[in-house]
């Protein structure tokens, strides 16, 4: 039986002379194979998936959950130096306070040993911030590590930090 390796890593396809329906019992058809191929090569390349309880800090203050407020996280390691996260802030109702500073979040992992080497920030990626108040207040802005400290901030476009007060101050 030959295959055709298409680009896609988990993907074959058949040859013309193949058939791609299932002839049972020697054979579960292509799908069913294909199927069995990408969970093998997932395997190989998602190494951890599992929830963790990002901190919601400030460098002055740390803000308060009001009612029905929660801080969640989810990450996903595909390679030792790769993690795809998730974090989900929700404020809450009555009862949450903005805190003072600049905010900050903490990783799901360990910080690789290369980090800390740099001098300043390192660029992680994207973030939206939302704000249930006006949506006009919604922005998008990067996320970066504090090399120092290991936590993670905001930067708006502006490029200064995310604080209780900017770019906006968030609705409960």
């Amino acid at each position: 039986m030959g295959t055709t390796v298409t680009g896609n890593l988990g993907l074959i396809k058949p040859d013309e002379d193949e058939s791609i329906k299932e002839d049972l019992p020697t054979f579960a058809g292509w799908a069913a194979q294909n199927t069995i191929n990408c969970d093998k090569v997932d395997a190989l390349f998602r190494a951890t998936n599992a929830t963790y309880v990002p901190v919601w800090g400030a460098s002055t203050t740390p803000p308060t959950l009001g009612a029905g407020g929660f801080v969640t996280g989810k990450f996903l390691c595909l390679w030792p130096r790769l993690v795809v996260a998730e974090i989900k802030i929700f404020a809450g109702g009555a009862g949450f306070l903005g805190g003072s500073g600049t905010y900050s979040l903490t990783l799901p992992a360990a910080v690789p040993a290369e980090f800390p080497t740099f001098f300043d920030a390192v660029n992680l990626g994207k973030a939206i911030v939302l704000d249930a108040d006006n949506v006009l207040n919604s922005n998008t802005m990067a996320v970066l590590l504090n090399a120092s400290t290991s936590l993670l901030f905001l930067r708006p476009p502006n490029g200064s930090s995310w604080t209780n007060a900017f770019p906006f101050t968030l609705a409960a």
